[in-house]
């Protein structure tokens, strides 16, 4: 890397006190460290999840006029990690690897409800950026909306991130009751008027609920 020996030296340091890297003591040499094995699980981890959540959820793709949405979170915003649709999707917002705003999202509110308040807090920090007319913008607003979230376990997308989209979306939740990841149903320009609801949430928390009981919650 025509990095010269001391700059090495501390980064070699450095690495090894987080436990990316340790030294055989016998050797004095390098090799990879724990750490690097606990997150390789945690990735591992996740991909199973995303693709037990994509099977459960497949049918409800075929049986509601809708998009299913696979996403997680970073850093304050969420990561579309896989997407179903009947193949007549309409949505232009979602495409699997974007990100976009927790705070005006299905799949970001249903998350942020479970995250812990220090997180909500720093995510609170900074403005709430307004993408539509609907779009939460304001701290008790959102803090409102995050408590109903709590109370049924499903966060609703009312035409906030895009016009004329409506989702209904609910979290998977670890052992520790934080969330993995969270799925929605979305339904654009106005085809959730073409469905039962309540049936759709139903089905959905059926869903998630049997996804978080696999990872260990029992809450």
């Amino acid at each position: 890397m025509g990095l010269n020996k001391s700059t090495v030296f501390g980064l070699v340091n450095t690495l090894a006190t987080y436990g990316y890297l340790e030294q055989v003591a016998s050797t004095k040499k390098y090799r990879l460290g724990i750490t690097l094995f606990e997150m390789g699980n945690l990735v591992l981890s996740r991909i199973d999840i995303r693709n037990e959540a994509k099977y459960l959820c497949a049918s409800l793709a075929e049986k509601y006029p809708a998009t299913v949405h696979i996403a997680t979170h970073s850093e304050g915003e969420i990561i579309y990690i896989d997407k179903l649709d009947a193949g007549t999707s309409l949505i232009s917002a979602s495409n699997v690897g974007k990100r976009a705003p927790m705070h005006c999202t299905g799949v970001g509110k249903a998350m942020l409800a479970y995250l812990p308040e220090t997180y909500v807090d720093q995510y609170l920090r900074f403005p709430l950026k307004k993408l539509t007319e609907k779009t939460i913008t304001t701290k008790q607003g959102l803090m409102e909306e995050l408590t109903e979230i709590r109370r049924t376990g499903i966060a609703m997308d009312r035409e906030e991130i895009e016009d004329g989209l409506c989702c209904i979306a609910a979290p998977v939740l670890q052992k520790d009751g934080e969330p993995e990841l969270a799925i929605s149903l979305s339904f654009p320009y106005g085809r959730i008027k073409d469905v039962d609801a309540e049936e759709v949430k139903r089905e959905l928390l059926t869903r998630t609920k049997e996804l978080s009981a696999r990872l260990g919650y029992r809450g």
